[in-house]
């Protein structure tokens, strides 16, 4: 009798890891499928390659410059008003015509350079592709209560942390501080130029958190903002961030019960 348990045992377990196999097996297909499609898109939008993290132009202007971590024109002061200057080759118009969602090109790393689209709601992009079609792998997506776009005193951008490493997985990266410190920026691209950012956080959460604020009560209200979110960062940036200033959030799963991990930028160009 204790054998023929046994054996039950065993085929019961063999059955629960085929399944589970199976299960890891469509995940990673469905995972391939997604970057399949992003894949594609860079040809659809006639890009010969993925835009820089930090345009050339911009890399001239921070060899020049005594404190790269300030406006690049020098004048911080005005940061919030800065217009996009640089340019570069993305069909913005093609993806566009693909997504009426589409609003930029992020470029953060050597792993992370995606559209970015901003839809009616903070769920739709969690499961549906650039594309529109259903699977895990999202897109990266505008928080869909921010209405001045680019123009926010702070955006936030969300995208998963998948197992195959793609969409937000290496932003986790900029928990070491020798990773930020050879990655210390990155751009977005738009019909209207290039702006790039200065990471001055990095930091874990949790799903719901004060770094989501998005909205301001005033300069005292946004000061007491960044304060907060510097003293989480677990990195030293060295970059100061003003009242004028703009912000950006990149958000992603730890994987880890609730808990998040957030890169934010200011517009430094």
């Amino acid at each position: 009798m204790r054998h023929k348990w046994m054996n039950l045992i065993l085929i019961a377990a063999a059955a629960v890891f085929l399944f589970s196999g199976i299960q890891l097996g469509r995940i990673w297909l469905e995972y391939r499928e997604g970057e399949k499609e992003y894949e594609q898109l860079v040809k659809e939008a006639d890009m010969s390659e993925l835009p820089p993290a930090v345009p050339e132009e911009f890399l001239e202007q921070l060899e020049e410059s005594e404190d790269p971590a300030e406006t690049v024109s020098g004048q911080e002061e005005e940061t919030a008003e800065a217009e996009p200057e640089l340019s570069y080759d993305i069909g913005h118009d093609k993806l566009k015509e693909i997504n009426g969602d589409y609003v930029g090109w992020l470029a953060l790393n050597e792993e992370i350079s995606y559209p970015v689209v901003q839809g009616t709601d903070n769920t739709y992009y969690l499961t549906h592709t650039f594309y529109g079609t259903r699977n895990k792998a999202g897109a990266i997506f505008m928080d869909a209560d921010i209405t001045e776009g680019w123009d926010a005193k702070n955006v936030i951008l969300y995208g998963h942390n998948l197992k195959n490493n793609k969409m937000f997985a290496h932003l986790m990266k900029y928990a070491d501080q020798g990773y930020f410190d050879q990655h210390r920026y990155f751009s977005i691209y738009t019909q209207e130029g290039v702006a790039v950012y200065a990471i001055f956080a990095a930091y874990s959460t949790g799903g719901v958190s004060e770094a989501y604020q998005y909205g301001f009560a005033g300069e005292e209200d946004f000061l007491a903002y960044i304060n907060k979110v510097q003293s989480w960062s677990v990195i030293d940036t060295g970059v100061s961030v003003g009242v004028n200033d703009r912000i950006i959030t990149l958000s992603t799963c730890t994987n880890v019960d609730d808990g998040r991990f957030i890169v934010q930028g200011k517009l430094v160009q």
